[in-house]
């Protein structure tokens, strides 16, 4: 039945008390009053739209898709409310239905900016990002200046390996929103690339002007100082780790130690973050056992025998078994904070670990300088869509003559050996690696191993092999800035990726270099021959 005069008048005026309480922050109280509306009148859209939008805002996807519903069948459907209807479908989890309803809406107006946007979002939260960067230059030709449309063309530009571009949104980001935090995280995240430190420091300290209290403010910035070489400043920062979301420290019912003679009493060092860093920190044990602790060391599972040979180490335990009884215990990776570690003072005496006598005997058979390879790291890591390379790119070095190699790599990387031809060209060990204790054996056998960023490269570092380490563009705070040599393993030579993620000139390298040490194996072979 259509509205009286008076009705309108009554809900007229009730729309407007409704808005006022919204603006105020009232919610509750809008709406109580948006379902008066519609129980005077159960199809007005405004109280319909308005609700619905409510119950978006409190996670009551549902609910509000039924309003919109109605509001469909009540009144003329425009590009608005088919973008309401959308994010009502987006909150409820169907993606599918929330795709239509985006371009049901942009079928009524191609220029509909917010539908345009979350289109954008949505292709590059699926790491599209090719659709995502042209929805979003639709935006900015549209006319759109605000800070979230330069700020994800940003994001999506840095994922494309275009860092270029990047930088170029996020200063417009930066120009708009100056007081964004974010938007300084990430042109230093840029600058350090490069490796323009300086640059990148400015933007941190910026950034910690403006968020003082930000776990991942002070995460960047503890990246920061340790890849320019400031340890004592970057270990103190990098305790800011445990209060980042989902990291938080595990506590366990005895002291922190903070560095105190122990007298022999024991030590917990708790497991934390990769296999790598495990193997990288573990040679703090040697001067955290010279203070007087008795040393045990919590390990990933097929760990235990190997950190077992570490200096200082007194015992391992493997991580999900009971804790030992100790007098106190400390995160692995806080020990260079706790032991007031600089560039100068590294332990870097190597080899710190050897092969477990557990472990098996590998005799690996090969003509020439044997070489051990890995191209992949674990596919779980954040890093690793840029750490790694395919075997098909490396194929050239397996060319170059009097080299015999072996395959290192295990895990999910083995479809892509066996489909490789460059397979055929080196023995696969993965069969015979069920541990790094047998890990370790092979890489003993072996004349030099050459690995992307993975274990493996703390593996033969810690063990005192050469080891040519493949390094990315956006490298770890620990291969610092710029240098080819390692502070941390004298055995290692740093191959660093160059500017816009080009391995090119590594590879070129890399055959000379095989091809320099292949030809002084025999020559030394040759030497020592009897006459």
């Amino acid at each position: 039945m259509p509205e009286s005069g008076k009705e309108r008048e009554i809900i007229g005026g009730l729309l407007e008390d409704a808005a006022a309480a919204f603006d105020r922050g009232g919610i509750a109280k809008a709406k109580a009053l948006y379902s008066g509306i519609l129980r005077l009148n159960p199809n007005d859209p405004t109280a319909l739209r308005r609700l619905a939008a409510i119950e978006i805002n409190a996670g009551e996807a549902q609910s509000a898709l039924e309003l919109l519903q109605r509001v469909s069948t009540a009144a003329t459907i425009d590009a608005t409310l088919c973008h309401e209807i959308a994010t009502a479908l987006r909150l409820s989890g169907d993606t599918k239905g929330f795709r239509l309803a985006l371009e049901a809406a942009l079928r009524i107006d191609a220029n509909y900016a917010p539908a345009i946007y979350d289109i954008a979002v949505f292709y590059q939260q699926e790491k599209n990002y090719a659709q995502a960067q042209r929805a979003y230059q639709r935006l900015v030709v549209g006319g759109i200046r605000d800070a979230d449309t330069f700020f994800n063309s940003g994001v999506v530009a840095y994922k494309s390996g275009n860092l270029v571009a990047a930088e170029r949104w996020f200063h417009a980001s930066a120009i708009v929103a100056p007081d964004a935090p974010r938007t300084y995280l990430n042109l230093a995240m840029i600058y350090r690339t490069w490796g323009y430190l300086t640059q990148a420091r400015s933007c941190l300290d910026r950034a910690v002007a403006l968020a003082p209290d930000s776990p991942e403010v002070h995460w960047n910035l503890a990246n920061l100082m340790l890849v320019s070489g400031d340890f004592e400043n970057g270990f103190h920062e990098y305790e800011w780790r445990f209060r980042r979301p989902s990291r938080e420290e595990r506590k366990l019912p005895i002291p922190r130690w903070r560095g105190e003679p122990l007298g022999g009493r024991t030590l917990l060092l708790t497991l934390e973050q990769g296999i790598g860093d495990a193997i990288h920190f573990v040679r703090f044990a040697a001067v955290a056992a010279a203070r007087g602790a008795r040393v045990v060391m919590e390990c990933h599972p097929g760990l235990e025998s190997l950190l077992a040979t570490a200096n200082g180490v007194a015992a391992t335990v493997t991580a999900g078994t009971p804790v030992p009884e100790a007098a106190c215990y400390l995160p692995l990776m806080s020990l260079p904070h706790i032991l007031k570690t600089t560039l100068a003072t590294i332990p870097a005496a190597t080899p710190y670990l050897t092969v477990p006598a557990s472990a098996p005997q590998l005799d690996l058979i090969g003509a020439g300088l044997r070489v051990g390879l890995v191209w992949r790291g674990n596919p779980k890591h954040e890093a690793d869509a840029v750490r790694s390379v395919s075997l098909d790119m490396l194929a050239p070095l397996l060319d170059v003559p009097g080299v015999s190699w072996f395959s290192l790599q295990v895990g999910s990387a083995a479809a892509e050996r066996e489909s490789s031809p460059a397979s055929s060209r080196m023995t696969d060990l993965a069969l015979l690696l069920p541990d790094f204790a047998a890990t370790a054996a092979a890489v003993s056998a072996l004349d030099l191993v050459i690995t992307v960023d993975t274990a493996v490269a703390h593996l033969a570092g810690a063990l005192g092999k050469p080891v040519w380490t493949m390094i990315a563009e956006a490298n770890d705070w620990r291969w610092l800035n710029g240098r080819s040599d390692s502070p941390w393993y004298p055995s290692m030579v740093l191959l660093r990726q160059r500017r816009g993620r080009n391995w090119a000139p590594v590879l070129t390298w890399l055959q000379a270099a095989l091809r320099r040490e292949a030809a002084r194996q025999v020559a030394a072979k040759t030497s020592s021959a009897p006459a």
